[in-house]
């Protein structure tokens, strides 16, 4: 329980004051515990904070997948939709947790540069495996033109990443109409013509 909380504290003050100005003492405070606690569950402040890193993207992508999972039966243009409104959803109502990933992806501390990078390669690449079935049963079905598999994959993380910055930068009723004009362009490109 209390390391939970630590960890829940960490990503609240990430997201508030940034990775220099969360210290060990201010999570400790908050959480009731004294600073010391806090090492028998994590070596140091990057080892805190990259459990939270993990967690986030953990959650991330778990929740990806079950939308994913949701619309199963539905064609290839609706479940790559789906991605990208879920990602939106998930993001717009997890706003601490948005704010915490920001932080650390957009301004990394350099004792965790490389830390970062990795983990998020990890979950990436649990990420395009499933898009690499959804393009590849696309093709197959004769909705995506045919091309390579990993374009596809690449070019559909430059568009959730890109979603992910208009999710920052606009406010929701403008990010909306933006995403499904970025989506209309999207699908008319990679789309099969009948």
């Amino acid at each position: 329980m209390t390391k939970n909380k630590i960890k829940e504290v960490a990503c609240k003050q990430l997201a508030e004051k940034g990775y220099d100005r969360a210290t060990l003492s201010s999570i400790a405070k908050e959480v009731g515990i004294k600073t010391p606690s806090i090492y028998a569950f994590y070596k140091n402040k990057e080892d805190l904070f990259m459990a939270v890193y993990n967690d986030l993207l953990q959650e991330h992508y778990l929740y990806i997948k079950d939308s994913i999972e949701k619309v199963a039966n539905e064609n290839v243009k609706e479940k790559l939709y789906q991605i990208l409104k879920e990602l939106s959803h998930y993001h717009l109502s997890q706003p601490l947790k948005t704010q915490s990933y920001t932080r650390l992806a957009l301004s990394l501390p350099p004792t965790l540069n490389n830390e970062v990078k990795e983990t998020f390669s990890e979950k990436e690449e649990k990420l395009s495996e499933i898009l690499r079935g959804i393009f590849s049963i696309g093709i197959e079905q004769g909705d995506i033109k045919d091309q390579p598999i990993d374009d596809l994959v690449a070019s559909f993380l430059c568009l959730m990443d890109g979603v992910f910055l208009e999710l920052i930068y606009y406010q929701e009723l403008k990010f909306k109409k933006r995403l499904g004009q970025i989506w209309s362009i999207y699908w008319n490109g990679i789309r099969k013509e009948h």
